[in-house]
């Protein structure tokens, strides 16, 4: 799961909450069984939440903190190993992705995860990894 499917479902003004929302009601639902995210995706998905007019820092740790107590989501903490090798695999998206996006598909590939949703089209340019607007 990318930021903007996180940012999207907690913000009902985001442009793609439409999309988003549907996909994280199917995960707590179980329709998804479960979703893999990182803590580096969840501190983007603060951040942008904490900034937003009429949304604020209280309510954007709220929605870390659900994601976080979800049964149905297991968040991978980015460790010195998972962020050198994101580092060291930075350069080959030629600046691209983000590092977090860079850290995201390494920890994809290392838990055998081939599809993420994401409204990110730069990841479409990653070998292995499918992108899907939609649950």
């Amino acid at each position: 799961m990318d930021t903007t499917f996180w940012v999207g479902d907690a913000d009902m003004s985001d442009d793609f909450h439409l999309s988003a929302h549907p996909a994280i009601e199917a995960i707590r639902t179980g329709l998804i069984p479960t979703a893999l995210t990182t803590n580096l995706v969840l501190n983007e998905t603060v951040t942008i939440l904490g900034r937003r007019r009429g949304f604020g820092a209280e309510r954007a740790t709220k929605a870390a903190e659900v994601i976080l107590s979800s049964p149905r989501v297991f968040t991978v903490h980015v460790d010195e190993s998972l962020f050198r090798e994101s580092l060291s695999q930075y350069p080959r998206y030629r600046g691209t992705l983000s590092l977090t996006d860079v850290s995201t598909v390494v920890t994809m590939k290392s838990y055998g995860v081939k599809e993420i949703l994401s409204h990110d089209q730069d990841f479409d340019r990653v070998e292995g990894i499918r992108r899907r607007e939609e649950a």
